[in-house]
């Protein structure tokens, strides 16, 4: 079976009218699992404490989302009064899921505000502080992180970038927001080679997503040897989300999570919601997840194929060439 977890507060969390990370996202999520009769499978979640989070963030960062009233952090991220509590909601949700995947229960974390943008000392790109990464930390185990989100998470990257009991793995596109990402980006001191950085070109999608994960994703999880399996779940890499240029559609995107849970260790996942704009492919990806996890079928809308860019196969080499310098690839 599954835990989806996720708390109705996290509604009230909004930037302003308009903005992309808005209340509706959560909203189009419920509606789904209402009408598929999934609702009552979901639990709640409290808020994290101070205490949890400095493990993770600085003490000025902390203290800078918890004073905020009203004043953007950047020109896509606002902090208001309430701000603080449900950032610290959304981790919760995220531990908890975590908490229940550790007991073994596989699980979803339908957080927001999102996290993987949040790093050590500072919060931008629509994050607070970083779910996943709180998540991670709490379990006390060595954890794998699987990030499927079309931006990179490059707050995930500077928290665990010299650490080894982590490994991160971003399949993301080049040039987008944050920036950040770059294939030679792989770990420093104990962390060498536990950073894995798959940058993709403009208008790659399925044949791409299906390849990183055929050569380097799940080769690599597997020589770790994660005793948890963690996804940061971006559903923005999708043709119908106008974030970012990917062309994935919703078959790939639940091919890519079915095979992840397929060598999760013992069954332990957890797939933690960053991104994704376009409300009617998320709820199906989202809804997707569930089913398979609970070993039921679902159906599909956006299964659109597209072409690539030919320089998409020169950037899976690239990367295929430099990780197998630290894995059996």
């Amino acid at each position: 079976m599954v835990v989806v977890v996720f708390h109705n507060d996290l509604i009230a969390h909004n930037h302003w009218e308009g903005h992309p990370e808005s209340p509706m996202r959560l909203q189009a999520l419920q509606r789904k699992l209402e009408k598929e009769g999934l609702l009552d499978i979901h639990v709640t979640a409290k808020e994290v404490g101070e205490e949890a989070l400095l493990r993770i963030h600085s003490r000025r960062m902390i203290d800078k989302v918890k004073g905020g009233k009203g004043i953007p952090l950047d020109p896509d991220t606002m902090l208001r009064e309430e701000t603080f509590s449900l950032a610290c909601l959304s981790a919760g949700v995220a531990m908890e899921a975590v908490r229940r995947t550790m007991e073994g229960e596989p699980a979803i974390a339908l957080t927001r505000p999102p996290g993987h943008h949040a790093g050590p000392d500072y919060s931008s790109g629509f994050c607070y502080f970083n779910n996943i990464a709180l998540a991670a930390d709490a379990a006390g185990v060595r954890v794998a992180i699987v990030d499927i989100d079309a931006h990179h998470g490059n707050g995930t990257q500077d928290i665990f970038y010299e650490r080894d009991d982590v490994l991160y793995i971003s399949l993301h596109e080049e040039g987008i927001f944050p920036g950040t990402g770059r294939v030679e980006e792989t770990g420093s001191g104990k962390g060498e080679g536990y950073n894995v950085n798959i940058p993709l070109p403009h208008g790659a999608g399925n044949r791409s997503f299906t390849e990183a994960m055929d050569r380097i994703i799940e080769p690599i999880v597997k020589q770790y040897r994660p005793e948890l399996l963690l996804v940061s779940l971006g559903v923005d890499a999708h043709y119908a989300d106008r974030y970012s240029t990917l062309r994935v559609n919703s078959s790939v995107y639940l091919e890519m999570c079915r095979r992840l849970i397929a060598i999760a260790p013992e069954g332990r996942i957890t797939f933690v919601l960053e991104g994704g704009y376009h409300l009617r492919a998320t709820a199906e990806v989202v809804h997707g997840i569930i089913a398979h996890l609970r070993g039921e079928e679902s159906r599909s809308e956006y299964v659109d194929e597209s072409e690539e860019p030919p320089q998409a196969a020169r950037y899976l080499q690239r990367a295929y060439e430099l990780h197998s310098q630290h894995w059996d690839l």
